[in-house]
């Protein structure tokens, strides 16, 4: 067969396309996962946010043990134009405070986790849809009640219009627990809160890449609804509608201005609870591109918070948010993430004003050895009570790549609470061998 000669200015439109998928995938996808996914292992601290989440491409998973950059998936062809791809993890370790308790009253005990990925992705043309599913199972052989099971199932299309249009759209179905300790409400519970959620939504984006300007917006709808321990759980139950528009304007040749609206409602169905609220934030930041030698965003402005009921006092004040990864080596990178925001209470405590800050250092030894330090801090102040808590938390985590497909690795986390409310201190120490693999 002969050869057939491409127009390069087709390919450079193909390439543009892809890149404007690439980012709407990393947008929507974190929306449609975000609001159904939960952990079987509830996080040592929340200053140290999953930095997967918010840096596409970012080579570290959501337990701290990096991913080798070069490992990939390999599609198992199932049919014409359908492709299946799978993956694993498997961890096994100690956690020396299952429930994050005060002194004297830690439930210590072995763990053993797996997580398992399947994603089926068909595509046509510049169009794809994906369907996947997500599992996480532990099981504590000292603590059984925070043995548990989540599972999360995820559609998301995305379709490109034109090089200047496209949307990615998606929905999730989930089947979680909240462990005990992970919220405020389930500290002394004898089972986990367990609750079924729900969302859609969908982006919308115009304006080429290589465009001075280009416009997203998006809106979408999530429902979460507690099966048991109705005496606490009844107050949470809380369906969630949002819309957003975002401005970016090109200033350097990496460089893009944010200006950013996001508004939320959260209708909690038991009038009781006295936490529905409208939830309005206006931002101005700074956006740099993937391939620069920053990647990320810094965006800063007002967040008001009003409630339905003249009981709650509403809250009006700054917010910002920061998501920045700096790689000056192709093997070293350095991840700076926070924010600070007023959020709606998981107990019985006032509105919580949350200020958080984390570094991560993630460094390549060799083609197969990777490595991550992280240190990070979280302050809350609960509005209208004598609580305030200070968390911390650092961790060291090693990855060897034993073939392209498998990866061995350790991790060790030291957390700790200190709250002006005794019964919130906690310590913590949690020690894993993880093994991971993709099929």
């Amino acid at each position: 067969m002969g050869s057939t000669k491409i127009d390069s200015g087709v390919c450079m439109k193909h390439k543009q396309l892809h890149l404007v998928m690439s980012a709407l995938f990393a947008l929507t996808a974190t929306g449609v996962w975000a609001a159904g996914e939960a952990d079987t292992i509830p996080a040592s601290s929340r200053a140290v946010p999953n930095s997967a989440n918010v840096l596409p491409g970012n080579v570290f998973e959501s337990g701290g043990v990096p991913v080798a950059a070069g490992r990939s998936q390999q599609a198992l062809k199932v049919a014409d134009g359908l492709n299946v791809y799978a993956d694993a993890q498997a961890s096994t370790g100690y956690d020396s405070n299952v429930t994050m308790a005060g002194k004297g009253s830690e439930p210590g005990s072995a763990f053993y986790r797996i997580r398992p990925t399947v994603t089926a992705e068909t595509r046509y043309r510049e169009d794809r849809y994906t369907l996947g599913y997500k599992g996480d199972f532990v099981h504590y052989p000292n603590f059984d009640p925070n043995s548990l099971a989540q599972n999360d199932v995820i559609f998301q299309a995305q379709n490109v219009f034109s090089s200047r249009a496209a949307m990615a759209w998606g929905a999730s179905s989930g089947d979680h627990y909240d462990p005990i300790g992970s919220t405020d409400r389930s500290i002394g519970n004898q089972t986990a809160d367990h609750y079924r959620s729900k969302a859609v939504s969908a982006t919308f984006r115009y304006g080429a890449e290589e465009a001075a300007g280009r416009v997203e917006m998006d809106a979408g709808w999530g429902s979460k609804r507690y099966q048991n321990n109705r005496a606490t759980t009844e107050s949470a139950d809380v369906d969630n509608t949002n819309v957003g528009a975002r401005f970016y304007y090109r200033v350097m040749p990496k460089t893009r201005l944010i200006a950013e609206y996001r508004r939320t409602y959260f209708d909690y169905t038991n009038d009781t609870s006295l936490l529905s609220n409208d939830d309005t934030r206006y931002l101005l930041g700074l956006s740099w591109d993937a391939s620069a030698a920053v990647t990320g965003t810094i965006k800063a402005g007002q967040q008001q918070k009003n409630f339905d009921t003249s009981i709650r006092q509403d809250y009006l004040g700054p917010t910002w948010e920061a998501s920045v990864r700096w790689k000056p080596l192709s093997y070293s990178s350095f991840d700076l993430m926070g924010g600070r925001s007023a959020n709606d209470p998981d107990g019985f405590t006032g509105v919580p004003i949350a200020k958080s800050v984390s570094l991560g250092w993630n460094h390549d030894w060799k083609s197969y050895l990777h490595s991550k330090l992280s240190a990070g801090k979280l302050d809350t102040n609960y509005r209208n009570t004598n609580r305030k808590d200070d968390e911390y938390v650092y961790s060291a985590a090693l990855m060897y790549d034993v073939r392209r497909w498998l990866g061995v690795g350790l991790e060790y986390t030291f957390s700790h609470r200190d709250s002006t409310v005794d019964t919130y201190d906690y310590v913590r120490r949690l020690s894993m061998l993880k093994v991971e693999a993709s099929f």
